[in-house]
């Protein structure tokens, strides 16, 4: 079978020609290879730094749970307090009520003595 080379002249390239293609290309790709890693170094440089920002956020999260313990901790003596102090009114509302009827016991007997 005869080749193209034959019957067209200048279609066929040398070995050394095809070389010089492939060397052209192959800087083509370098190039683009590099300016590839570049961007990935940037993004990479991006990301540590937003990994830095989520350990800060982390580490500030810590402190607040921290002090949201804190307060509960505070908020269940308060209610603690608070319920001391209703059993304490609880038990003077039962005295009032006590003195009441005593000064009532008491103020019956005038009550009818100046009725009739």
């Amino acid at each position: 079978m005869p080749r193209l080379c034959g019957f067209y002249p200048g279609i066929c390239l040398t070995t050394e020609e095809k070389a010089r293609r492939n060397l052209s290309q192959g800087k083509k790709n370098i190039s683009q290879v590099k300016k590839n890693i570049s961007q990935v170094k940037k993004k990479i440089g991006q990301v540590k730094k937003n990994i830095g920002q989520v350990k800060k956020n982390i580490s500030q999260v810590k402190k607040n749970i921290g002090q949201v313990k804190k307060n509960i901790g505070q908020v269940k003596k308060n209610i603690g307090q608070v319920k001391k102090n209703i059993g304490q009114v609880k038990k003077n509302i039962g005295q009032v009520k006590k003195n009441i009827s005593q000064r009532w016991v008491i103020m019956i007997p005038e009550i009818f003595d100046n009725f009739f």
